[in-house]
């Protein structure tokens, strides 16, 4: 606008911030105002501190100064404008847009902008600016850790070999180091081992074959601390050993291959015959070194595997629609790719101060019947949910705390989703979690939370958008109220002009006046019914005579009636709001009666209120049942809007409105409180 005050705002500016102040001074976000023309009209301090501009610097510049200020990066300016211009046109009654803004703290912001129609009928564009940086961090760490963790495993692998063939060139080159014609990979699971790889042609260490650990050589380097070496395991072990019987093996070296911290089972070398060596320590160094290569190999392959899987769940997570589809998700997925069957979920309920149960697995309800809801420090996952920490316990038995002393559980992870709630997973034996479960779980986590966050954002927009389509559907219908409580006295007006016009006598003069001020009442009275903010009625003693006159002389139908020959005393009212009733009546009976109807207008028998009739075609037995019940303009539909006025009138004074059965035209009886005297 061209005209500004001294603060850089119109004085329509001035009245603009004024009906958005109550409503802005409430909430944390910054919020800016712009009007069609591309002029910020308001800003508040939260959008001032996000700039790090004042106030004076933003309000009545152009919209460019949002990108100068740095809200807006200058590659986004075109976005932002395309969708500004959309809600304008109104293709779109809203848009979410997140940009970065480019300040030392590199927040990241969304910027929520939707058209706002005022009072007057004058168009804004409001933008409401969150600062979402921790949410973009959050994100962002979760997914930098991700690839990290995976290029930390990927170190010094080469990527045209498989694990299956790094390791039998590795076993070969462990052979010939040694000087040992066998070499083998082993898995130990209950007791038994089981060859994975293997170079050599000794019959019982070939890929796939079994045998139980106390028969195996492998049982004394899992016995042992360290790497154990027998230079003669004739000597060592003796000839009656279960383990020399089977495999007749004359030296033996092996290490344990730990996958994390949970053992996987041994790298070994070994020859028919024994040593006319001892193990050196550069040899034991070099085997205990490929163990380790295996174990780090083997977590990188787990890990690749897990984070493949995680991938996975992501793309399903992506597509949920509630929180409890991405629960289900979560643990049928969860449990199958971390082979940890034993899962369940749990969703904080605030306004109980309760964990519910979300979901659980098939096993964990086998092992521990259905999941509680827990009350506030009823088990030991509150302490996880409220520290936001992931808590492991190794040995359940050890925790008094735990919600059952008796379970058949004994170790468990708490993974926390934020405030949304809290995922379990648990296991039948102590210490069943490695580091690569616990990182696993705090990936899912991370996926899990950003999932309940989007899905529980998505119903959060579709509330705000059936609620701005609502506002909007009941700025629609307000519109039409004011227009048609506008159309008597405007009526009168100009009908009462045009004669003054014509015969330049006082008397029309003064009824124009009249007109005018009464229109005044009634936007006065209609603004405040806008903003929820009416005040009582003014009650006074008023000539019920003389009101339904001046309504009817507003009425520009010269072929209807009135008839209210019947004598009216005084009646206890507020003068506008009745003038309002009649005007609406009158002009009901003229659209569904026709320009000839006649309106008949007398006291109630007990003169405690009085009637409208007409001789037009009435009303259904339904209709006048509909136009009873109506209450606020919520219930506009199928009423008309004039009703609508009516029963706002007839609220407002404590009066009760009756549509009688009639055999021919419509009849409106309203009840007064004290009698028309």
């Amino acid at each position: 606008m061209n005209t500004r005050s001294d603060n850089g705002a119109s004085g329509d500016n001035k009245e603009s911030t004024s009906r958005y102040r109550s409503i802005i001074e409430a909430v944390r976000d910054g919020v800016f105002v712009v009007n069609l023309d591309g002029t910020i009209t308001y800003v508040n301090d939260s959008l001032c501190s996000l700039t790090g501009r004042e106030r004076n610097e933003l309000v009545g510049e152009t919209f460019d100064t949002l990108v100068e200020s740095g809200l807006v990066q200058s590659g986004e300016f075109d976005r932002f404008v395309t969708a500004i211009d959309n809600i304008a046109d109104g293709e779109i009654q809203d848009e979410i847009l997140t940009f970065e803004i480019s300040h030392e703290t590199e927040q990241v912001v969304d910027v929520r902008i939707s058209k706002h129609i005022r009072d007057d009928g004058t168009e804004d564009i409001v933008g409401v600016v969150r600062d979402v940086t921790e949410r973009e961090r959050r994100v962002e760490a979760a997914e930098r850790k991700q690839a990290v963790l995976a290029q930390l495993y990927e170190i010094g692998a080469d990527a045209s070999l498989t694990f299956e063939e790094k390791t039998q060139r590795i076993l070969g080159i462990g052979c010939e180091f040694l000087d040992l014609p066998f070499g083998f990979l082993t898995r130990i699971e209950e007791d038994v081992q089981q060859v994975v790889h293997a170079v050599g042609d000794h019959t019982l260490l070939q890929s796939g074959e079994s045998a139980p650990l106390e028969k195996s050589y492998c049982r004394k380097t899992i016995e042992s601390e360290d790497l154990v070496g027998m230079q003669d395991a004739r000597k060592e072990l003796g000839a009656d050993d279960s383990a020399y019987q089977l495999f007749e093996l004359g030296c033996y070296i092996g290490t344990k291959v730990l996958v994390g911290e949970k053992l996987y089972g041994t790298f070994c070398f070994a020859a028919p015959h024994d040593r006319d060596r001892e193990f050196a320590s550069s040899e034991r160094e070099v085997i205990k070194l490929l163990g380790q290569w295996s174990g780090y190999e083997l977590e990188r392959q787990r890990f690749e595997e897990r984070l493949q899987g995680l991938h996975r769940i992501s793309q399903e997570l992506l597509v949920a629609e509630t929180t409890e589809e991405v629960a289900e998700i979560t643990l049928e997925r969860g449990k199958d790719l971390f082979s940890l069957p034993i899962m369940a979920c749990w969703e904080y309920d605030a306004a109980n101060d309760v964990l519910r149960p979300l979901a659980e697995t098939d096993e964990a309800v086998q092992t521990v019947g259905e999941a509680p809801t827990f009350e506030r420090g009823g088990a030991l996952l509150w302490e996880s949910f409220d520290s936001g920490e992931i808590r492991n316990y190794e040995d359940l038995t050890e925790h008094p705390g735990a919600y059952n002393p008796e379970t058949p559980l004994r170790s468990e992870v708490h993974i926390p989703c934020g405030n949304h709630g809290i995922i379990t997973s648990a296991a039948t034996e102590p210490r069943a979690f490695d580091e690569i479960d616990i990182e696993s779980l705090r990936l899912l986590e991370a996926l899990v939370t950003e999932a309940i966050t989007a899905v529980k954002r998505e119903e959060q927009l579709a509330e705000r958008g059936e609620a701005l389509q609502r506002q909007n559907d009941r700025l629609e219908e307000f519109a039409d109220v004011v227009a048609h409580d506008l159309r008597n006295p405007l009526t009168g007006a100009v009908g009462s002009l045009e004669i003054a016009r014509e015969t330049n006598e006082a008397e029309f003069f003064e009824r124009v006046e009249q007109s005018l001020d009464r229109m005044e009442e009634l936007i006065d009275e209609l603004l405040l019914i806008a903003r929820g903010d009416r005040q009582a009625v003014n009650i006074r003693t008023i000539q019920l005579q003389s009101i339904i006159e001046e309504a009817w002389s507003y009425i520009d139908t010269p072929n209807a009636t009135l008839s209210a020959d019947d004598p009216f005393g005084e009646i206890q009212a507020d003068e506008t709001r009745l003038l309002q009733l009649f005007g609406n009546l009158f002009r009901n009976s003229i659209e569904h009666g026709g320009d000839d109807v006649t309106v008949v207008v007398g006291p109630l028998a007990d003169d405690k209120g009085f009637y409208v009739a007409d001789d037009g075609p009435g009303f259904s037995e339904e209709s006048g049942t509909d136009i009873e019940e109506l209450e606020d303009l919520g219930g506009l539909s199928g009423a008309g809007i004039g009703l609508m006025s009516v029963i706002d009138v007839i609220d407002a004074h404590g009066w009760e409105l009756t549509v009688p059965d009639t055999d021919h035209g419509a009849r409106f009886e309203i009840r007064t409180a004290e009698q028309i005297e």
